[in-house]
């Protein structure tokens, strides 16, 4: 319960201040979840919205309101390029801008071109390119500059039965009484593969979120998340009754991959967070041994609530777990549309990065590792 309060209270006081920055006009709430990985108990989960400068509970949206994930799915979508031989361990490629045929816009990483990077770098450094050609290997096609994509169902098929392994566009099964799947679109247009491997194409709720890092941080276990922790028999003075039943760990699936590949991937989120130039350093605190994955999107809405998208936004996630030796706690942070990227400043709000950063921290003091 402490730590549980003391989200509450980050949040309110991290939204509130975001509240001043720039280019969030249209950013209105921030959610956390921390769980044990090893048995799935949520440890804390809290969402704050801000409404008429009021901060009020959101915690209904961790449940119910998909968010644009970003590049926090990339652990996932290299393991499909292991599984298929699209890729193998340590596999160098050029990241450069990608041009295919009938796609107006080149389509790039987030910094135009990263040089020549392996598997570990390209999710260090959230390399766009890397998953681009590995998708097109898995198409069953190899990338050169203005080239065809052609639709192929098994391609698709492949990333989401990766990706609803780990929970993400599935049914978590968490003991409360409503869930969201997420959003799972049909859109047969080739080109949306390369959206699909970099967390552009679909949306996924924080709770999916959050098993899905938490079944990367326990080794490929899916494992049910749950509230309540023991049953007790009721009792006729203060004191708490006789245990009837403790809450064992539910696994759902475990996923299928050899323990190399997952190893990789879980050896790139350690370079996220702590190698030079990773994307996700500072975020957690070294002391914690962290690993995670950070996550931007870009994310649309309807202002004016005419039915018709008319405004761009940005949406920031993290995803991470501590310590790496023998992780104990994971953890996520999201705050959909906390930018504005239209306005006339290209300021972009570090709230998820406070939040997560204030929230680790916290937690460390009341639990160590």
């Amino acid at each position: 319960m402490n730590l549980q309060q003391a989200v509450e209270s980050i949040l309110t006081e991290q939204i509130r201040n975001a509240k001043y920055e720039a280019n969030t006009e249209y950013y209105d709430h921030s959610s956390v979840i921390i769980q044990d990985p090893r048995t799935g108990e949520i440890l804390a989960m809290a969402s704050k919205r801000i409404v008429n400068g009021e901060i009020i509970d959101n915690t209904t949206s961790i449940l119910m309101s998909p968010i644009t994930p970003g590049s926090v799915v990339k652990g996932a979508s290299m393991l499909v390029g292991y599984n298929e031989g699209a890729i193998h361990i340590g596999e160098k490629m050029l990241d450069e801008c990608v041009k295919i045929a009938g796609i107006p816009k080149e389509k790039c990483s987030s910094v135009d071109n990263l040089g020549v990077i392996d598997d570990i770098t390209a999710l260090a450094k959230s390399s766009n390119v890397y998953q681009f050609k590995t998708a097109i290997r898995v198409n069953g096609q190899e990338y050169y500059r203005d080239m065809p994509l052609y639709f192929k169902q098994h391609s698709f098929d492949v990333y989401r039965n990766m990706y609803h392994s780990f929970g993400l566009g599935v049914k978590t099964e968490i003991d409360l009484p409503i869930e969201s799947n997420g959003y799972s679109s049909k859109d047969k247009a080739a080109g949306n593969l390369l959206d699909f491997v970099m967390g552009q194409y679909e949306t996924y709720t924080p709770i999916q979120l959050s098993q899905y890092i938490s079944t990367i941080a326990n080794g490929g276990e899916r494992l049910k998340p749950h509230l309540l922790k023991e049953i007790h028999s009721s009792s006729s003075n203060d004191e708490i009754g006789e245990l009837e039943q403790n809450v064992e760990k539910t696994v759902l699936n475990t996923i299928d991959t050899k323990p190399e590949y997952m190893n990789r991937v879980k050896e790139g989120f350690i370079a996220v967070l702590n190698s030079q130039g990773g994307y996700g350093v500072g975020y957690m605190n070294p002391v914690m041994h962290p690993a995670g994955k950070t996550g931007t999107s870009q994310s649309f809405l309807d202002t004016d609530n005419d039915g018709h998208i008319d405004t761009e936004t940005i949406t920031s996630s993290f995803i991470g777990y501590a310590p790496y030796e023998n992780p104990k706690m994971s953890i996520i942070v999201t705050s959909p549309d906390s930018s504005h990227p239209n306005s006339g400043t290209n300021f972009a709000s570090l709230v998820t990065y406070r939040i997560t950063q204030r929230v680790s921290d916290i937690y460390y003091a009341m639990y160590g590792y």
